[in-house]
């Protein structure tokens, strides 16, 4: 999170695992930029909205879920 606010997102994801690579540039495209408020309030079960529920396996949303939910505790952890 920048002085302003506004939160920029990095991940590292191996070439082996496409899926995650995929949901980690879903999470970048959407969220990058955002203020840490806008990030916070994303409903933990965002995913549904994009109609990936027809695509992936449960598991694998529930993966990209928990990806959200650990960018949501860093950004708590950094306000303290």
């Amino acid at each position: 999170m920048d002085d302003d606010g506004i939160v920029h997102l990095f991940f590292d994801a191996p070439p082996e695992a496409p899926t995650t690579r995929g949901f980690a540039g879903i999470l970048h495209a959407g969220l990058d930029g955002l203020g840490a408020d806008e990030i916070l309030s994303t409903p933990g079960e965002f995913s549904s909205q994009l109609g990936l529920q027809d695509l992936v396996s449960p598991l694998r949303l529930r993966g990209m879920a928990a990806m959200l939910a650990r960018i949501k505790r860093q950004l708590r952890e950094q306000r303290g």
